[in-house]
């Protein structure tokens, strides 16, 4: 898949940068999303899910059947520290066995799945292509890439959306309702052009270990932004 992505034969086609989305997340979230969809959303999820909404917006082309939807975070909620877990105390174990099994309900479950994003995005705009998420920083932005391409590649999508969504440095285990994340994104497809989406795999592989992968994306953006004009 490596070599897919380094073949210069697909394209960034539109992007968004996380310092073009919207200035109240929450207001556009609501008027964007279905009932069901704003049940589910949280403060984490505004970002990536305001992101893909309005790019797809702009971009505003694609057969959604073949629409790939793919996500990459270092968000992980899945292993979140609550604060008295390095506080002894007689019921420290009890506490913490009851905070990581048993959310107060069903939807508690859906908000801390970092796939979240996809579901909500997949129900608003109707991509019903490849989805895929991946926790990491700026190296899995460019494996995800990779990925992403290759779904085009191998026809079972004709285009594909790349998010990348993080939360502040130290925030990284914070549950979906903790804290805010801000997000970015591009779209990809099949062809030559001035934006080769291989320079995002390279660039994204290429950056300092520690990277979170929504800076892997903006540096990207910010730099094909004079070239970058969504079709």
């Amino acid at each position: 898949m490596r070599e897919i992505a380094t073949a210069d034969e697909f394209s960034v086609v539109a992007a968004l940068g996380s310092d073009e989305l919207p200035e109240d997340l929450v207001d556009y979230s609501k008027k964007a999303s279905q009932r069901a969809v704003r049940r589910l959303l949280d403060r984490t999820f505004y970002a990536p899910y305001v992101a893909a909404v309005e790019l797809h917006k702009q971009y505003g082309q694609g057969d959604l059947e073949k629409f790939a939807l793919f996500t990459v975070s270092s968000w992980d909620p899945s292993v979140p520290v609550p604060d008295y877990a390095e506080v002894e105390a007689e019921d420290r174990i009890e506490r913490l066995s009851h905070f990581y099994t048993h959310p107060a309900n069903p939807t508690d479950w859906l908000r801390r799945m970092p796939n979240n994003p996809i579901c909500n995005i997949a129900i608003t705009t109707g991509f019903r292509g490849p989805c895929m998420h991946y926790i990491g920083g700026a190296d899995a932005l460019s494996m995800i890439t990779t990925v992403a391409l290759s779904t085009i590649a191998d026809g079972t999508a004709d285009v594909a959306m790349v998010v990348a969504y993080d939360m502040p440095d130290g925030e990284h285990h914070l549950l979906a309702h903790e804290g805010d994340s801000s997000a970015a994104a591009v779209v990809l497809a099949k062809g030559a052009g001035d934006r080769p989406a291989s320079r995002l795999v390279r660039s994204a592989a290429d950056q300092p270990a520690g990277t979170t992968a929504l800076v892997a994306m903006q540096s990207y953006i910010e730099s094909t932004r004079t070239a970058l004009v969504a079709t």
